[in-house]
């Protein structure tokens, strides 16, 4: 026969949230902790001390306990949340907690994130209050919402070990993403996802701003370098640059590609990223990215629009149509530049594909307009038609 398990100590910081966790094992059929071991794959004590009261567990280790009990994982997911929140109920014999809107239906910002660590962790949790969706989940948002969201990028911009700010467009996306989940599960309204979001591209772009600000000396203090000790003496020496950041020199170019490939570098300069990460998050490859931005290749279109839309995010912008046209005035140019016209072809025929698209969207918008007329039209003259013979006298 099992040993009685303890009584929870009214007192207990988390008693409230312990005694769910067992009035829900309860319902379950009260499974012995060894056979709640073998399901959750935790050990007899850490499910033990689960449900003690005195700390509260971790979100993996509630989800194993909860679904080991037949528990759902959103809606335990959402108790924890709620036992994390300042305003959680008090011990069980206290008093009345006041009442407040609850945290689970307040997505969390990073108001207080003065570190890169601590942005992260405040994604997380938004992650977590949304429900907690896999990376698959999030993708498919995504991809609804028309971003391109991998689940490899997702779980590297909320990975623990990650030291530095992801980039402002996963950011947004990730934060988009999170209350599109969100806004269905009727955690939050479709009117309130756009302020949240532009929120978080505030605290974002505050963030970004401070780690690339140099620090404030006071006059004739000396900068700090880095020392190496040898033969009792110090010395310092400066550090080699980080060959992932170096750009290759804009070589012997034409002047229409110089001016792009400087433009294209004053863009890329404001995202403060790699040409490896910024390659990896948008599958290219870094030889050519470093091609595109030292003029000796002209890089597509498409290439303008995303760098663009990447660096106006960092300033905490929306792309602006005349930036976009600028952009595309210097690619033209520095099309023709070319020797060859292929590139020049390929721009042109993309860009009569385009005018295509748009032809037959018109074509198909007119003949719904066309055909919506013509129902009318019949629908009148039917209505005319009953009125005309209304009128006719009748014989005596």
């Amino acid at each position: 026969m099992a040993r009685p398990e303890k009584p929870i100590d009214p007192t207990a910081p988390y008693a409230t949230f312990a005694q769910q966790l067992r009035k829900l094992r309860k319902s379950s059929g009260s499974p012995t902790y060894t056979t709640l071991a073998w399901r959750a794959k935790y050990s007899v004590s850490a499910l033990s001390q689960a449900a003690a009261g005195r700390k509260l567990p971790s979100l993996e280790l509630t989800l194993a306990y909860a679904t080991a009990c037949g528990g759902s994982r959103e809606h335990w997911t959402e108790q924890w949340l709620i036992a994390q929140h300042p305003a959680r109920p008090g011990p069980l014999d206290g008093p009345a907690a006041v009442e407040v809107r609850p945290w689970s239906t307040e997505p969390p910002v990073p108001a207080l994130a003065g570190t890169p660590q601590e942005f992260i962790a405040c994604l997380r949790e938004l992650k977590l209050w949304a429900g907690n969706p896999s990376l698959t989940r999030l993708e498919a948002v995504a991809i609804g919402r028309g971003f391109h969201l991998p689940r490899s990028t997702i779980g590297d911009a909320l990975s623990r070990n990650r030291a530095s700010l992801p980039n402002a467009f996963v950011v947004r996306s990730l934060v988009l993403a999170c209350l599109t989940f969100a806004q269905r599960q009727s955690r939050i309204r479709a009117e309130e996802t756009r302020p949240v979001a532009d929120e978080w591209q505030e605290h974002w772009l505050r963030l970004f701003r401070s780690s690339r600000r140099p620090p404030r000396t006071a006059p004739g203090t000396p900068t700090a370098t880095l020392p190496v000790l040898a033969e009792k003496t110090v010395r310092t020496v400066a550090l080699p640059p980080r060959q992932d950041h170096a750009l290759n020199p804009i070589g012997e170019v034409p002047h229409d590609r110089r001016l792009l490939a400087e433009a294209l570098r004053e863009l890329f300069g404001e995202l403060g990223l790699s040409l490896r990460m910024f390659a990896m998050r948008h599958s290219l490859d870094t030889s050519t990215l470093s091609r595109y931005l030292s003029g000796s290749r002209v890089p597509p279109r498409d290439f303008l629009r995303v760098l663009l839309r990447e660096a106006s995010l960092c300033r905490g912008q929306e792309p602006a149509p005349e930036a976009l046209r600028h952009l595309q005035a210097l690619h033209l140019a520095a099309l023709r530049a070319r020797p060859d016209r292929l590139d020049e072809l390929r721009q042109a025929l993309d860009d009569a594909q385009d005018r295509l698209r748009r032809n037959i969207a018109l074509e198909a918008a007119l003949k719904a307009e066309l055909l919506s007329r013509q129902q009318a039209i019949v629908k009148l003259e039917a209505r005319l038609r009953e009125l005309q013979g209304s009128r006719q006298p009748q014989p005596a």
